[in-house]
């Protein structure tokens, strides 16, 4: 079956708008204008309709060729840590009021550290856009100069991982190993950021076949109370890991 341009166009001006929704939520739940109940019930019914069209755009881009299982899963997760980067995004953005907007990056990368709150944002901006390859880049600018940067780190780790997955034989076990010591990295920079460990399980549960891994990984991300969208992740890919918990 080919791609439906007009379906897929209608898919992607759902996915703006939940996405935009989602930010503007966080806004006003930081300015005040809504009660912690109602942001909630907001935030999760967006969250699900988000992934909801976000899987069915990426049904609607391979419906029409054949992919191997693992890209067609890889393509899953991708959609799903995009939505955790952009739900997270605006209210970065808001917070870095007076420093370089997204994309207004100077050229030769980052020149001194009060430069990396505006490339992160960017690299938030970047990822809950879906452009992983940006993404990276500036994630890795901000590695440049803050090389213990847990965040940098771990999204470094997890895109690194994701595109090593797409990848056979030793090229594929390096990729992964290198990603994952990425991932290692910053949990020994910052123990209580849930992110590498959320990420590790995934990529054992899934890729590894590692499933006690995964579980002890999975347990860990839950343990340090992750936002709702990483214990999804969790839900989604990684069996025998109660998320409710914390």
């Amino acid at each position: 079956m080919s791609v439906d341009p007009d379906t897929l166009a209608e898919l992607e001006e759902q996915r703006r708008f939940l996405l935009r929704s989602l930010r503007d939520l966080d806004l006003e739940r930081e300015a005040g204008d809504v009660e912690d109940d109602d942001y909630e019930t907001l935030r999760d019914d967006y969250t699900v309709r988000a992934a909801d069209v976000l899987r069915a755009i990426d049904e609607q881009r391979v419906s029409n060729r054949e992919l191997p299982r693992r890209s067609v899963r890889s393509l899953a997760l991708i959609a799903a840590v995009v939505l955790v980067a952009a739900v997270g995004a605006g209210l970065l953005v808001a917070r870095s009021s007076g420093q370089r907007l997204p994309g207004q990056v100077a050229t030769g990368g980052i020149t001194g550290a009060d430069e990396v709150p505006a490339i992160l944002v960017d690299a938030r901006t970047a990822l809950g856009a879906g452009d992983l390859r940006r993404a990276a880049d500036q994630y890795g600018s901000v590695l440049a100069v803050e090389p213990n940067h847990p965040e940098a780190l771990a999204y470094v780790g997890w895109l690194t991982a994701l595109a090593a997955n797409e990848t056979e034989g030793q090229l594929r076990a390096e990729g992964l190993a290198r990603g994952k010591e990425r991932l290692r990295q910053s949990i020994e920079a910052d123990s209580d950021y849930a992110d590498p460990h959320c990420f590790l399980a995934v990529i054992s549960a899934q890729w590894e076949d590692d499933q006690s891994g995964a579980r002890r990984e999975g347990r860990r991300c839950v343990a340090l109370d992750p936002p709702t969208q990483m214990r999804a992740l969790v839900a989604e890919y990684v069996d025998g890991v109660d998320v409710t918990g914390s």
